[in-house]
């Protein structure tokens, strides 16, 4: 369960408890909403589905890629969207504004369980209509999305609170970091930096674009230890 807050806690967005209990989700429950799912889903796929398991391995793939592009696509475009109206500001605020304003609040780090399943049933209304409501084409689908998703909320976890040990965990910890405190505008992927590197917003992109004043960066000062975040001049 999320923690409880305080009516004065700054993380808090709504007075109401039922409306700010439904805005936060502790880091654990898609794990334990999900995995049961997409386990229950992958035996009747293995047991009954009369497509061959190279073809059903093949669309799980093509599920999880698929995730990774709409991962890249929603934080660069829906999570950071301007609005203009108050009440459009309060809606962008409760998607992602909360989390930038209070990056290592836990229980801002993962999409609240119940628009999970709002975004699972989008998805899996989507691979109904790409493949003709074909069920058995469905699943894999549904698989590897779902479990793109859950690498990318439990990435989006760790990066904020694990020590990275390997690599490519500080690779991915520092991309996150250099979004939340030098470049807004850039370093969007979570669980993947492919779709950086396609569309031109990685670190090195972000620093040639400030240079030629085509992208913002935070002053140097907000690049410093906040909480957990890394230290840069461990990575100079």
């Amino acid at each position: 369960m999320p923690r409880k807050v305080a009516p004065d806690d700054p993380t808090r967005i709504y007075q109401n408890d039922i409306f700010e209990r439904m805005s936060r989700s502790h880091p654990y429950e898609p794990l334990f909403a999900f995995i049961p799912t997409i386990l229950g889903l992958s035996i009747w796929m293995i047991g009954w589905s009369p497509m061959a398991w190279y073809v059903n391995l093949g669309l799980i793939s093509i599920g999880l890629f698929y995730w990774t592009f709409m991962e890249y696509m929603l934080h660069r475009y829906l999570f950071h969207y301007e609005a203009k109206s108050s009440i459009g500001k309060h809606i962008m605020k409760l998607i992602h504004g909360i989390h930038h304003q209070f990056p290592n609040d836990t229980d801002r780090l993962v999409i609240p369980i119940g628009a999970s399943f709002l975004s699972a049933l989008a998805f899996t209304l989507i691979y109904y209509t790409l493949t003709g409501g074909n069920l058995w084409a469905v699943l894999p689908l549904f698989i590897g999305t779902a479990s793109g998703y859950l690498n990318y909320d439990w990435t989006h976890y760790a990066t904020h609170h694990v020590k990275p040990r390997f690599s490519w965990e500080k690779t991915q910890r520092r991309r996150h970091m250099l979004h939340h405190f030098k470049y807004p505008d850039a370093c969007f992927g979570v669980s993947t930096g492919l779709w950086d590197w396609v569309f031109r917003t990685r670190e090195i992109d972000a620093e040639k674009a400030v240079a030629t004043g085509k992208m913002r960066a935070y002053p140097s000062e907000n690049w410093k230890i906040l909480d957990n975040t890394p230290n840069p001049s461990e990575h100079a």
